[in-house]
Protein backbone atom coordinates (compact mmCIF):
# COMPACT_ATOMS: atom_id res chain seq x y z
CA UNK A 1 0.00 0.00 0.00
CA UNK A 2 1.26 3.52 -0.87
CA UNK A 3 2.10 6.20 1.89
CA UNK A 4 -1.26 8.27 2.97
CA UNK A 5 0.13 11.45 1.08
CA UNK A 6 0.00 9.60 -2.37
CA UNK A 7 -3.37 7.36 -1.31
CA UNK A 8 -6.29 8.46 -4.19
CA UNK A 9 -8.83 9.10 -0.90
CA UNK A 10 -12.04 11.48 -0.59
CA UNK A 11 -14.29 12.12 1.85
CA UNK A 12 -17.63 14.33 1.34
CA UNK A 13 -19.90 15.64 3.54
CA UNK A 14 -22.39 17.40 1.42
CA UNK A 15 -23.28 14.81 -1.33
CA UNK A 16 -26.18 12.22 -1.26
CA UNK A 17 -27.48 9.47 -3.21
CA UNK A 18 -31.48 10.01 -3.86
CA UNK A 19 -32.31 6.70 -5.54
CA UNK A 20 -31.08 3.75 -8.01
CA UNK A 21 -32.82 2.16 -10.84
CA UNK A 22 -30.97 -0.57 -12.67
CA UNK A 23 -32.55 -2.00 -16.33
CA UNK A 24 -31.58 -5.53 -17.68
CA UNK A 25 -32.50 -6.78 -20.75
CA UNK A 26 -35.74 -8.81 -21.53
CA UNK A 27 -33.88 -11.78 -23.24
CA UNK A 28 -33.52 -14.24 -20.32
CA UNK A 29 -31.22 -17.01 -21.01
CA UNK A 30 -30.68 -20.38 -18.50
CA UNK A 31 -27.41 -21.48 -18.75
CA UNK A 32 -29.20 -25.37 -18.29
CA UNK A 33 -30.29 -24.66 -22.21
CA UNK A 34 -26.82 -23.31 -23.50
CA UNK A 35 -24.67 -25.60 -21.73
CA UNK A 36 -24.66 -28.20 -24.67
CA UNK A 37 -24.34 -25.45 -27.12
CA UNK A 38 -21.06 -24.53 -25.50
CA UNK A 39 -19.98 -28.09 -25.80
CA UNK A 40 -20.72 -29.07 -21.99
CA UNK A 41 -21.81 -31.96 -20.81
CA UNK A 42 -24.31 -32.15 -18.80
CA UNK A 43 -22.09 -33.32 -15.86
CA UNK A 44 -19.97 -30.34 -16.15
CA UNK A 45 -23.27 -27.88 -16.40
CA UNK A 46 -24.03 -29.24 -13.18
CA UNK A 47 -20.55 -29.00 -11.50
CA UNK A 48 -20.16 -24.92 -13.06
CA UNK A 49 -24.13 -24.15 -11.57
CA UNK A 50 -23.10 -25.71 -7.92
CA UNK A 51 -19.71 -23.88 -8.21
CA UNK A 52 -19.38 -20.75 -9.31
CA UNK A 53 -23.42 -19.84 -9.00
CA UNK A 54 -24.28 -19.75 -12.56
CA UNK A 55 -27.95 -20.07 -12.93
CA UNK A 56 -29.56 -17.31 -15.78
CA UNK A 57 -28.76 -14.12 -16.95
CA UNK A 58 -30.24 -11.27 -18.92
CA UNK A 59 -29.53 -9.88 -22.49
CA UNK A 60 -30.42 -6.90 -24.54
CA UNK A 61 -32.59 -7.39 -27.57
CA UNK A 62 -31.27 -7.09 -30.79
CA UNK A 63 -30.02 -3.93 -31.44
CA UNK A 64 -30.12 -2.45 -28.15
CA UNK A 65 -27.21 -0.57 -26.73
CA UNK A 66 -25.65 0.82 -23.17
CA UNK A 67 -27.67 4.32 -23.95
CA UNK A 68 -30.69 2.12 -24.27
CA UNK A 69 -30.48 0.50 -20.77
CA UNK A 70 -29.24 3.70 -19.51
CA UNK A 71 -32.08 6.09 -20.95
CA UNK A 72 -35.05 3.95 -19.57
CA UNK A 73 -33.01 3.46 -16.04
CA UNK A 74 -32.99 7.42 -16.12
CA UNK A 75 -36.24 8.16 -16.95
CA UNK A 76 -37.63 5.91 -14.52
CA UNK A 77 -35.38 7.55 -11.83
CA UNK A 78 -36.54 11.00 -12.93
CA UNK A 79 -40.47 10.06 -12.91
CA UNK A 80 -39.99 8.13 -9.42
CA UNK A 81 -37.95 11.31 -8.16
CA UNK A 82 -39.93 13.54 -9.53
CA UNK A 83 -37.80 15.51 -10.58
CA UNK A 84 -37.34 16.92 -14.19
CA UNK A 85 -34.46 16.20 -16.35
CA UNK A 86 -34.03 20.42 -16.50
CA UNK A 87 -32.91 20.38 -13.04
CA UNK A 88 -29.91 17.95 -13.83
CA UNK A 89 -26.53 19.90 -14.16
CA UNK A 90 -24.30 16.97 -15.59
CA UNK A 91 -24.29 13.37 -16.27
CA UNK A 92 -21.52 10.87 -16.11
CA UNK A 93 -21.75 7.94 -18.34
CA UNK A 94 -19.86 4.67 -16.95
CA UNK A 95 -19.17 2.35 -19.58
CA UNK A 96 -16.74 -0.12 -21.93
CA UNK A 97 -19.54 -0.66 -24.41
CA UNK A 98 -20.26 2.94 -25.76
CA UNK A 99 -22.54 3.53 -28.85
CA UNK A 100 -19.56 4.53 -31.11
CA UNK A 101 -15.72 5.33 -30.04
CA UNK A 102 -16.77 9.02 -30.53
CA UNK A 103 -18.05 11.33 -29.71
CA UNK A 104 -18.80 10.65 -25.96
CA UNK A 105 -22.37 8.34 -25.49
CA UNK A 106 -22.83 10.73 -22.33
CA UNK A 107 -23.78 13.65 -25.00
CA UNK A 108 -26.33 11.52 -26.81
CA UNK A 109 -28.00 10.16 -23.62
CA UNK A 110 -28.06 13.89 -22.11
CA UNK A 111 -29.81 15.18 -25.43
CA UNK A 112 -32.44 11.80 -25.20
CA UNK A 113 -32.89 12.45 -21.48
CA UNK A 114 -33.64 16.61 -22.18
CA UNK A 115 -30.95 17.69 -20.01
CA UNK A 116 -30.34 21.35 -20.61
CA UNK A 117 -27.09 22.21 -22.80
CA UNK A 118 -25.65 24.22 -19.97
CA UNK A 119 -25.21 20.74 -17.97
CA UNK A 120 -21.43 18.89 -18.52
CA UNK A 121 -21.48 15.33 -19.74
CA UNK A 122 -19.14 12.78 -20.37
CA UNK A 123 -17.82 9.12 -20.72
CA UNK A 124 -15.35 7.22 -18.40
CA UNK A 125 -13.68 3.91 -19.79
CA UNK A 126 -14.17 1.09 -16.36
CA UNK A 127 -15.37 -1.68 -15.98
CA UNK A 128 -16.15 -3.61 -12.43
CA UNK A 129 -14.98 -0.34 -9.68
CA UNK A 130 -16.54 1.91 -12.31
CA UNK A 131 -19.55 2.72 -9.93
CA UNK A 132 -17.60 3.66 -7.13
CA UNK A 133 -15.25 5.33 -9.28
CA UNK A 134 -18.38 7.16 -11.05
CA UNK A 135 -19.49 8.10 -7.31
CA UNK A 136 -16.36 9.52 -6.18
CA UNK A 137 -16.30 11.72 -9.52
CA UNK A 138 -20.41 12.33 -8.34
CA UNK A 139 -19.98 13.17 -5.33
CA UNK A 140 -16.89 15.77 -6.16
CA UNK A 141 -18.99 17.83 -8.71
CA UNK A 142 -22.24 18.04 -6.16
CA UNK A 143 -19.84 19.06 -3.41
CA UNK A 144 -18.17 21.41 -5.18
CA UNK A 145 -21.33 23.09 -6.24
CA UNK A 146 -23.36 21.32 -8.62
CA UNK A 147 -26.96 20.74 -7.86
CA UNK A 148 -27.90 17.48 -9.21
CA UNK A 149 -25.41 14.62 -11.40
CA UNK A 150 -27.20 11.41 -13.10
CA UNK A 151 -24.36 9.00 -12.95
CA UNK A 152 -25.05 6.35 -15.62
CA UNK A 153 -23.12 3.35 -15.29
CA UNK A 154 -23.86 -0.19 -17.73
CA UNK A 155 -22.40 -2.57 -20.17
CA UNK A 156 -24.20 -4.81 -22.81
CA UNK A 157 -21.62 -6.91 -22.07
CA UNK A 158 -22.85 -10.04 -23.76
CA UNK A 159 -21.30 -8.00 -27.60
CA UNK A 160 -17.49 -8.11 -26.26
CA UNK A 161 -17.52 -11.96 -25.52
CA UNK A 162 -16.78 -14.79 -27.69
CA UNK A 163 -20.39 -16.47 -27.92
CA UNK A 164 -18.39 -19.82 -28.07
CA UNK A 165 -16.07 -19.34 -25.24
CA UNK A 166 -18.01 -21.24 -21.85
CA UNK A 167 -15.30 -19.62 -19.67
CA UNK A 168 -16.38 -16.25 -20.12
CA UNK A 169 -19.86 -15.73 -22.06
CA UNK A 170 -21.82 -17.84 -19.84
CA UNK A 171 -21.10 -15.45 -17.20
CA UNK A 172 -22.00 -12.36 -18.52
CA UNK A 173 -25.16 -10.20 -18.23
CA UNK A 174 -26.59 -6.86 -19.90
CA UNK A 175 -27.76 -3.91 -17.80
CA UNK A 176 -28.18 -0.12 -17.71
CA UNK A 177 -28.45 1.78 -14.12
CA UNK A 178 -28.40 5.40 -13.27
CA UNK A 179 -27.85 7.11 -9.62
CA UNK A 180 -29.12 10.62 -9.26
CA UNK A 181 -26.76 12.47 -6.58
CA UNK A 182 -27.89 15.33 -5.02
CA UNK A 183 -26.61 17.97 -2.71
CA UNK A 184 -27.46 17.78 1.10
CA UNK A 185 -25.49 16.74 3.91
CA UNK A 186 -24.67 13.17 4.16
CA UNK A 187 -21.06 11.67 5.25
CA UNK A 188 -19.08 9.55 2.63
CA UNK A 189 -15.57 8.51 2.03
CA UNK A 190 -14.10 6.86 -0.92
CA UNK A 191 -10.78 4.94 -1.93
CA UNK A 192 -9.47 4.48 -5.26
CA UNK A 193 -6.90 2.46 -6.31
CA UNK A 194 -5.53 1.31 -10.03
CA UNK A 195 -2.37 -1.45 -11.01
CA UNK A 196 -1.65 -1.39 -15.16
CA UNK A 197 0.80 -4.09 -14.97
CA UNK A 198 -2.03 -6.26 -14.68
CA UNK A 199 -4.07 -5.35 -17.38
CA UNK A 200 -3.46 -8.77 -19.15
CA UNK A 201 -5.76 -10.36 -16.89
CA UNK A 202 -9.02 -9.28 -18.15
CA UNK A 203 -9.00 -7.45 -21.54
CA UNK A 204 -10.18 -7.29 -24.98
CA UNK A 205 -7.19 -7.02 -27.42
CA UNK A 206 -6.79 -5.36 -31.16
CA UNK A 207 -9.80 -3.33 -29.25
CA UNK A 208 -8.57 0.13 -29.75
CA UNK A 209 -5.56 1.51 -31.97
CA UNK A 210 -2.74 -0.95 -30.44
CA UNK A 211 -1.53 -3.95 -31.42
CA UNK A 212 0.77 -6.17 -30.06
CA UNK A 213 2.37 -8.80 -31.81
CA UNK A 214 1.25 -11.00 -29.75
CA UNK A 215 -2.17 -10.44 -30.37
CA UNK A 216 -1.91 -10.66 -33.73
CA UNK A 217 -4.81 -12.92 -35.31
CA UNK A 218 -6.60 -12.85 -31.93
CA UNK A 219 -10.47 -11.74 -31.77
CA UNK A 220 -11.55 -8.52 -30.15
CA UNK A 221 -13.34 -10.24 -27.44
CA UNK A 222 -12.65 -10.27 -24.05
CA UNK A 223 -9.52 -12.62 -22.74
CA UNK A 224 -9.49 -13.94 -19.24
CA UNK A 225 -6.99 -14.97 -17.20
CA UNK A 226 -9.08 -16.66 -14.37
CA UNK A 227 -6.25 -17.57 -11.82
CA UNK A 228 -4.70 -14.00 -11.95
CA UNK A 229 -7.95 -12.41 -11.95
CA UNK A 230 -9.31 -14.99 -8.72
CA UNK A 231 -5.74 -14.13 -7.11
CA UNK A 232 -5.99 -10.43 -7.65
CA UNK A 233 -9.44 -10.08 -6.27
CA UNK A 234 -8.56 -12.14 -3.27
CA UNK A 235 -4.99 -10.10 -2.65
CA UNK A 236 -6.71 -6.70 -3.01
CA UNK A 237 -10.51 -6.64 -1.97
CA UNK A 238 -10.29 -7.69 1.86
CA UNK A 239 -7.70 -5.35 2.20
CA UNK A 240 -9.83 -2.80 0.46
CA UNK A 241 -12.68 -3.15 2.82
CA UNK A 242 -10.49 -3.27 5.65
CA UNK A 243 -8.90 0.05 4.68
CA UNK A 244 -12.35 1.87 3.93
CA UNK A 245 -13.70 0.95 7.48
CA UNK A 246 -10.56 2.23 9.42
CA UNK A 247 -10.29 5.06 6.96
CA UNK A 248 -13.82 6.05 7.72
CA UNK A 249 -13.88 5.05 11.41
CA UNK A 250 -16.79 2.75 10.56
CA UNK A 251 -17.13 -0.53 12.56
CA UNK A 252 -17.89 -3.48 10.75
CA UNK A 253 -20.84 -4.15 12.75
CA UNK A 254 -22.48 -0.73 12.02
CA UNK A 255 -22.72 -2.05 8.69
CA UNK A 256 -26.00 -2.86 7.04
CA UNK A 257 -24.85 -3.97 3.66
CA UNK A 258 -21.38 -4.84 2.49
CA UNK A 259 -22.32 -4.51 -2.21
CA UNK A 260 -19.54 -5.98 -3.78
CA UNK A 261 -19.26 -6.44 -7.25
CA UNK A 262 -20.97 -9.39 -8.39
CA UNK A 263 -18.21 -11.48 -10.68
CA UNK A 264 -19.52 -15.00 -9.25
CA UNK A 265 -20.49 -16.60 -6.08
CA UNK A 266 -17.45 -18.24 -5.59
CA UNK A 267 -15.56 -15.37 -5.22
CA UNK A 268 -17.79 -13.32 -3.19
CA UNK A 269 -17.79 -16.43 -0.92
CA UNK A 270 -13.90 -16.47 -0.49
CA UNK A 271 -14.12 -12.46 0.31
CA UNK A 272 -16.99 -13.07 2.90
CA UNK A 273 -15.41 -15.65 4.49
CA UNK A 274 -12.41 -13.77 4.93
CA UNK A 275 -13.65 -10.78 5.96
CA UNK A 276 -16.15 -12.82 8.39
CA UNK A 277 -18.97 -10.69 7.35
CA UNK A 278 -22.70 -12.46 8.11
CA UNK A 279 -23.81 -13.66 5.14
CA UNK A 280 -27.18 -11.53 5.79
CA UNK A 281 -25.35 -8.31 5.70
CA UNK A 282 -23.24 -9.85 2.20
CA UNK A 283 -25.44 -9.87 -1.12
CA UNK A 284 -24.24 -12.59 -3.45
CA UNK A 285 -26.84 -13.68 -5.87
CA UNK A 286 -26.70 -10.99 -8.88
CA UNK A 287 -24.60 -12.78 -10.73
CA UNK A 288 -26.56 -15.98 -11.31
CA UNK A 289 -30.11 -14.28 -11.58
CA UNK A 290 -28.65 -11.51 -13.84
CA UNK A 291 -25.03 -12.02 -15.32
CA UNK A 292 -22.39 -10.79 -14.55
CA UNK A 293 -23.64 -7.14 -14.87
CA UNK A 294 -20.05 -5.75 -14.88
CA UNK A 295 -20.13 -1.18 -13.64
CA UNK A 296 -23.94 -1.95 -13.19
CA UNK A 297 -23.45 -4.97 -10.40
CA UNK A 298 -23.53 -2.62 -7.81
CA UNK A 299 -26.66 -1.04 -8.15
CA UNK A 300 -27.83 -3.96 -9.98
CA UNK A 301 -27.43 -5.65 -6.58
CA UNK A 302 -29.07 -3.11 -4.63
CA UNK A 303 -31.97 -2.97 -7.23
CA UNK A 304 -32.77 -6.83 -7.45
CA UNK A 305 -32.33 -7.86 -3.79
CA UNK A 306 -32.29 -4.76 -1.58
CA UNK A 307 -34.74 -2.76 -2.99
CA UNK A 308 -37.32 -2.88 0.29
CA UNK A 309 -34.51 -2.28 2.82
CA UNK A 310 -33.07 0.67 0.66
CA UNK A 311 -36.38 2.48 0.16
CA UNK A 312 -37.76 1.99 3.67
CA UNK A 313 -34.66 2.58 5.99
CA UNK A 314 -31.72 4.79 6.83
CA UNK A 315 -28.55 2.23 5.79
CA UNK A 316 -24.82 2.47 6.10
CA UNK A 317 -23.59 0.72 2.97
CA UNK A 318 -19.65 -0.43 2.21
CA UNK A 319 -20.01 -0.05 -1.91
CA UNK A 320 -16.52 -2.12 -3.35
CA UNK A 321 -15.60 -2.65 -6.97
CA UNK A 322 -12.90 -4.46 -8.31
CA UNK A 323 -11.59 -6.03 -11.52
CA UNK A 324 -11.01 -5.08 -15.34
CA UNK A 325 -7.51 -2.29 -15.19
CA UNK A 326 -6.55 -3.79 -12.61
CA UNK A 327 -8.48 -1.34 -10.96
CA UNK A 328 -10.25 -1.14 -7.45
CA UNK A 329 -11.89 0.88 -4.81
CA UNK A 330 -14.76 0.97 -2.30
CA UNK A 331 -16.72 3.57 -0.29
CA UNK A 332 -19.16 4.01 3.10
CA UNK A 333 -22.01 5.86 2.19
CA UNK A 334 -24.82 7.01 3.99
CA UNK A 335 -28.56 6.69 2.59
CA UNK A 336 -31.69 7.75 3.70
CA UNK A 337 -35.38 5.92 2.03
CA UNK A 338 -34.03 6.26 -1.47
CA UNK A 339 -36.21 5.85 -4.46
CA UNK A 340 -34.92 2.46 -5.37
CA UNK A 341 -37.43 0.36 -6.75
CA UNK A 342 -37.32 -3.58 -7.80
CA UNK A 343 -34.86 -4.32 -10.97
CA UNK A 344 -36.76 -3.46 -14.13
CA UNK A 345 -36.68 -6.15 -17.34
CA UNK A 346 -36.78 -4.38 -20.75
CA UNK A 347 -36.69 -0.82 -21.98
CA UNK A 348 -40.02 0.37 -21.95
CA UNK A 349 -41.19 1.46 -25.91
CA UNK A 350 -44.35 2.72 -25.26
Amino acid sequence: MPNDNARAQLRFDNAAVAGIVTTVGDKLVRFEDEGPKLGLEPNEVTRLQRAIGLGTRYLAGNGETTVDLCEASARRLLAGLNIPATAVSGLILVTQTPDYRSPASAIELQHRLGLPVTSMAFDVSLGCSGFVYGLALAHSFVQSGLERVLLAVGDVASRFVDPSDHTVAPIMGDAGAVALIERRPSESMFELYSDGSGQRALYIPNSGLRIDSADEGRQSVMTMDGAAVFNFTLQRVPNLVNSILDSSGTAADDVDYFVMHQPNKYILKNIQKRLKIPEEKFPMATQGVYGNQNSASIPGTVSGFLSNAYSHSRLTSVLAGFGIGLSWAACVVETDRIYAPPAFVGVDRA
